[in-house]
């Protein structure tokens, strides 16, 4: 190598020591801000899930709102909202308002009314 070359490089690793800041800190990272991103993420994936459902779908297509449009709006959502968009959800109740179940037990007593006739 030359000499030159070598002059050239070790000035510029001079400046790059001088000039350059090199501190690096570490710093624990507390529990509550692991489990704070994870139930994020979890929230995010209920409502997305939500959102593929067909029958969601449909509904969102008739309002005039794509699937696609909808998971780009829920990405835009902070954490907040859509941790609080996931715990509504999630308060809704699973099934119908029960009328089958009413239906379904008012034809049982019949049939065994009529049974025991």
């Amino acid at each position: 190598m030359s000499t030159s070359f070598v002059r050239l490089v070790s000035r510029l690793l001079i400046v790059c020591l001088i000039g350059l800041p090199f501190q690096v800190s570490a710093g624990m990272i507390g529990t509550d801000d692991v489990i704070s991103a994870a139930q994020a993420q979890a929230a995010r994936v209920t409502v997305l899930s939500q959102i593929n459902r067909a029958d969601v779908a449909g509904q969102l297509q008739s309002l005039g709102l794509t699937p696609q449009a909808a998971q780009e709006r829920i990405a835009a959502l902070t954490d907040i909202e859509v941790a609080k968009l996931a715990g509504q959800i999630d308060s809704l109740p699973a099934g119908a308002d029960g009328g089958g179940l009413l239906l379904l037990i008012l034809l049982g007593v019949l049939i065994w009314w009529a049974v025991k006739k």
